[in-house]
């Protein structure tokens, strides 16, 4: 069942709660991206324009996924936990990956060039990061939703955590940038899971 054929099925008052909470889980890790980088490496604010329309949609997706999951997720408390811990399961893979191989980066050159070839660049991003966690959404979509439309949705839901906090993942592997990286990804992923459950709990109580 893909998503159009999924959304007929649902109650439009429940997947409504899910939907804008996602949105604005997705506009909110944006923003906590942006500011943290901005205070510890760098101002990239130029790039809002484009991550707000990636992060309403991803977000979107990420609220479809969390409306699948959200019988089989811990209640209470627990559930932005959960949430949490089930982005960590889905990127940990592309995690491992780029740590045993050699950077993709020359770190020594200044400024830092790539040591390989676009094309293979291009592979190990694909190969490394987005079929990774799209494959391991895939099979936590299954284990937690069991139903083909948890699968497809949190398949989805891996493919934006991959292109949204875990995408520097691949070109910073191996590279003493690695404990920064996770320090804002993890900042990012966790504000995120707080305002999906928090903001879906609270708009499903408005209803």
């Amino acid at each position: 069942m893909d998503l159009r054929e999924s959304l007929k099925t649902m109650p439009a008052t429940a997947l409504w709660s899910y939907l804008v909470a996602g949105a604005l889980s997705g506009i909110t890790g944006l923003l906590v991206f942006l500011l943290i980088h901005h205070l510890w490496i760098q101002p990239i604010w130029f790039i809002f324009p484009f991550g707000l329309v990636v992060a309403i949609a991803g977000g979107l997706a990420v609220g479809w996924s969390f409306f699948e999951l959200a019988p089989g997720l811990p209640a209470g408390p627990w559930t932005a936990l959960a949430w949490v811990g089930l982005i960590v399961i889905i990127l940990l893979p592309s995690l491992i990956l780029a740590e045993l191989r050699a950077p993709m980066f020359d770190i020594n050159s200044e400024p830092a060039a790539l040591a390989m070839s676009r094309g293979r660049a291009a592979v190990i991003f694909i190969s490394e990061l987005v079929l990774t966690a799209t494959l391991v959404g895939a099979a936590a979509g299954w284990f937690i939703g069991k139903t083909p439309q948890a699968a497809a949705a949190t398949a989805l839901a891996g493919l934006i955590f991959a292109l949204g906090p875990g995408h520097n993942i691949p070109f910073i592997g191996s590279t003493p940038g690695v404990p920064k990286e996770i320090a804002i990804m993890g900042a990012v992923i966790v504000v995120s899971a707080i305002v999906l459950v928090a903001g879906q709990s609270l708009l499903a109580a408005m209803q």
